[in-house]
This record gives structure tokens, C-alpha cells and sequence, in this order.
């Protein structure tokens, strides 16, 4: 029992391996970090500018009055535009 465990305590074989896998996961998870982080800053953008547009939105309304006017005819519609959503990008 003690030459087999003195043999496992030898053995080198897989550390190449292990070392390199180790290097791999390293830079692998770095890089998922950072194009998380960019990813996570393009959203966020583009949620800013849905909100933004979203706040400057004015919708145009229409009435129809009801009546007559000074001249006998029926009243026109009453019309007014909304300003349109600006996109702004930073």
C-alpha cells in the first residue's frame, strides 16, 4: 500500500495537462467578463434611449367640435400635431 501510494505521489504525467486547462478556464472566464460588461453597457443604452423617447413622446390629438360658427357653417376639426421621438445617440 505504501509503494502504490508512494508511485501516485511521483506521478507527474497530468500536470501539464491540469496547468494548461487551468491557464484556458483563466482566460476564458476574463474574456466572458468583459463582453459581459459591454454587453451589459450596450442595454443599458439602448434602454436609456427607449426611455428618453418615450418621455418625449407627445401624441397629436383631434377634436371635433360641435356647433356652428359666426358664419353659419358647421366648426372645422381642431387639430393638434405632436412632436415627433428624437433618437439620441451618445
Amino acid at each position: 500500500m505504501l509503494a502504490l501510494l508512494k508511485k501516485l505521489l511521483d506521478d507527474e504525467g497530468g500536470f501539464v495537462v491540469t496547468s494548461e486547462l487551468i491557464l484556458i478556464a483563466t482566460i476564458v472566464c476574463l474574456g466572458m467578463v468583459v463582453g459581459l460588461a459591454e454587453v451589459s453597457h450596450a442595454v443599458s443604452g439602448e434602454l436609456i434611449d427607449v426611455a428618453n423617447a418615450y418621455n418625449r413622446l407627445n401624441q397629436g390629438r383631434r377634436y371635433q367640435q360641435l356647433g356652428w360658427n359666426d358664419n353659419g357653417g358647421n366648426n372645422a376639426d381642431i387639430e393638434l400635431n405632436g412632436t415627433p421621438a428624437v433618437d439620441e445617440d451618445r
